[in-house]
């Protein structure tokens, strides 16, 4: 069932999950700040998925004002072989940058920086990524190399995996998306688990929904209590399960509308939507297409999260099954949170590592 929650503020949620103030957890208004991304590498392989590749780079580089490089890695060329042949690679290298510029300017994006390089893939993309000017990534989520049937290509996983700053990850282009122009961003949405880790993809989306006049749905997805049995339930269980579900519920309604209260406040469009009964990672991939999210902005690792994984398992579920444009948001390392007026017990930056005492 999904149920839109009226935006009421009737205090913060318990536990210290709800905010006292904007700076407490440096989600403060984006107009207010630096731009959240200040240069965009979108990575483009010549494939048919690459026009949505760049369509998506080229609207993000305009909405937020941010610079745009493009890469494209010749495959079966490397750094040693190429001088081999120099003729050959030349004429290589001009076609396909050649067959990219047409693209660019297909998409509107006559002044990006292209670079069309021969060598590693991986080891190219992650020179770029080291670069300081770049702290979004774009890929497609399939490529030339990806199944017929399938929905995430292994190097477009492997990105999204190791790249030290944020990723977005673009779908192929379905039939009726057939002669579509531009990527637009009418409608985004954000999961929150209600923790501070989740919390670290709303500047990203506040920026924007600002930049683009783009609604946000927050969204929570009410997790199933886990109670220790034997045999079938009886009703002292079943009454136990629709307590804490309720009880889950009430906690998440408060904490949701109360961000939602300090978000609008400089006259977002905003709407918070609570899920439940069924599990929740299928909610998500439910409710973004109920709701018909152009863009879903979520962090790389939620309340869940282990320190040895690079993505939480709801992040790597999305990435997996969602089948939307997908902005797996990294905060940056150096980046610090200032304390709150009344303090409460911080919760853990990481979950301590499986396995480990």
């Amino acid at each position: 069932m999904v149920t839109t929650s009226a935006a009421t503020v009737n205090g913060l949620a318990q536990a210290g999950k709800a905010l006292d103030r904007p700076e407490a957890r440096g989600i403060g208004p984006a107009r207010e700040g630096r731009a959240v991304f200040g240069g965009i590498l979108a990575c483009v392989d010549g494939s048919p998925h690459s026009a949505a590749v760049l369509d998506w780079a080229t609207a993000l580089s305009r909405c937020l004002n941010a610079p745009l490089r493009t890469l494209h890695v010749l495959d079966g060329a490397t750094a040693q072989s190429a001088p081999q042949d120099p003729l050959a690679w030349e004429l290589r290298r001009r076609e396909a940058q050649s067959r990219l510029q047409a693209l660019l300017e297909q998409a509107g994006a006559d002044d990006a920086v292209l670079e069309v390089a021969a060598g590693s893939f991986h080891d190219r993309l992650q020179a770029c990524l080291a670069d300081s000017l770049v702290d979004l990534c774009v890929i497609g989520a399939v490529g030339q190399g990806t199944q017929p049937d399938g929905v995430i290509g292994g190097t477009a996983r492997r990105i999204a995996e190791t790249s030290p700053c944020s990723v977005l990850i673009v779908p192929p282009r379905g039939p009726d998306d057939a002669g579509r122009g531009a990527a637009t961003i009418r409608r985004l949405m954000v999961p929150l688990d209600c923790s501070h880790r989740a919390e670290t993809a709303l500047p990203a989306a506040v920026a924007l929904a600002d930049a683009c006049g783009a609604e946000i749905v927050l969204v929570h997805a009410v997790p199933e209590p886990s109670i220790t049995e034997i045999g079938p339930p009886d009703e002292v269980d079943i009454a136990l399960n629709r307590n804490v579900t309720e009880h889950n519920r009430k906690i998440a309604e408060r904490y949701m509308s109360r961000l939602r209260a300090r978000l609008a406040l400089d006259g977002r469009a905003i709407r918070i939507l609570i899920v439940s009964r069924a599990e929740p990672r299928h909610q998500l991939v439910r409710a973004a297409q109920d709701e018909a999210a152009d863009l879903i902005v979520l962090s790389a690792k939620g309340a869940g999260g282990y320190a040895d994984q690079a993505l939480g398992s709801v992040a790597d579920f999305l990435v997996t099954h969602l089948g939307k444009p997908l902005l797996i948001v990294r905060p940056e390392p150096e980046r610090k949170v200032a304390p709150a007026a009344d303090p409460v017990p911080p919760e853990p930056t990481e979950k301590p590592t499986r396995g480990r005492s």
